[in-house]
């Protein structure tokens, strides 16, 4: 052997040939950790779980002479396992937010809320949080908001360990968008009304009742939609889901002799909806979410292209996106080129 002519090789059993049980559970935090969404995980935290292992499995006590197993060691651990330290992309983008008219905005934003505080319902801080009422005449803050839920969705760029590679979605997946008001209020957390408070508000309003469209949760003003089969959330259902809560509100019991405040989340996409490449197929008869592809021009003027074939052979088919390529840019560039 190596050993017995003098040539190197192993002559003691390594940390882990002593303890393999530890291996397993260190390398299983080592994968947790790398597969958290923050980036917190450090070589460092690796090797305080390793010493706390340690000192479980030998019911010894933490002397102050450092840890059983160095971070540099740990750093090789990863290294071994698989695991690669580099640069991390998704970082928060922060230029835009520190504009000295964004600072000011955001800052008469914030000071109105705290200004007003003694109006607003708040929860206190503690083991035990509970709501706190207002000691001036009680306002209800109201929050809407948007949230896009899809089948299958993952980050765009994870750690990966070796044959730990998750399944994947092969395609994006359904996507269903949810248009909510969050309520800062002890009957929250979403707005809705009882049935009989519900009741009492169709009396008034019986279109409350006419949903053709069954896009509102019963009783509330809550909003959901599928994208690709349903409408998306436009100016229009937008107001129209305002409209609703307005005649809701005033039919809450507990809201009653309160004044009303909505955060509104005024997206750009209530105006036109930004479709990903992703979804269009690239040849003639594939996959098409839209009808007509609509913009505004250069010259300001309204463009509308079908992206079916409207007549020949291929009536009633969708065109793909290489037809549709050709037909955006045929003004622009020469034929054949």
């Amino acid at each position: 052997t190596f050993t017995d002519d003098n040539r190197g090789g192993k002559k003691t059993d390594s940390f882990y040939d002593t303890y393999p049980d530890i291996e397993i559970e260190a390398r299983a935090f080592a994968i947790q950790g790398c597969s958290q969404k923050s980036s917190h995980f450090t070589a460092t935290h690796l090797a305080r779980f390793i010493d706390e292992k340690f000192c479980e499995i030998t019911q010894s006590k933490k002397t102050e002479e450092g840890l059983i197993r160095s971070v540099e060691s740990c750093r090789l651990d990863l290294r071994k396992w698989g695991a690669n330290f580099q640069a991390n992309s998704q970082r928060p983008y922060f230029e835009g937010h520190e504009r000295q008219d964004v600072v000011a905005h955001r800052t008469d934003f914030i000071s109105y809320f705290i200004d007003r505080k003694d109006h607003y319902y708040t929860v206190n801080e503690g083991d035990n949080p509970v709501w706190q009422a207002p000691t001036a005449k009680p306002c209800v803050l109201l929050f809407h908001d948007e949230s896009t839920f899809r089948s299958g969705e993952v980050s765009a760029k994870r750690w990966i360990m070796p044959d730990h590679s998750p399944f994947y979605s092969k395609g994006r997946g359904r996507s269903y968008m949810v248009s909510d008001f969050l309520v800062a209020h002890y009957t929250g957390p979403y707005f809705a009304l009882t049935h009989s408070e519900f009741q009492e508000a169709v009396t008034v309003y019986p279109e409350l009742e006419e949903d053709k469209e069954q896009m509102f949760k019963t009783y509330s003003a809550t909003a959901g939609i599928t994208i690709g089969q349903d409408a998306y959330f436009n100016n229009e259902t937008v107001l129209f889901q305002f409209e609703r809560l307005f005649q809701l509100v005033k039919y809450k019991t507990e809201f009653k002799d309160h004044d009303i405040e909505i955060v509104v989340d005024n997206a750009r996409t209530h105006s036109a909806k930004e479709y990903s490449i992703n979804d269009f197929g690239k040849g003639i008869d594939t996959r098409c979410p839209v009808k007509f592809l609509e913009f505004i021009d250069e010259k300001g003027e309204q463009i509308k292209i079908p992206c079916h074939f409207t007549k020949g052979e291929n009536k009633g088919k969708s065109k793909g996106l290489e037809v549709l390529a050709k037909e955006l840019l045929k003004d622009k560039f020469p034929t054949g080129k």
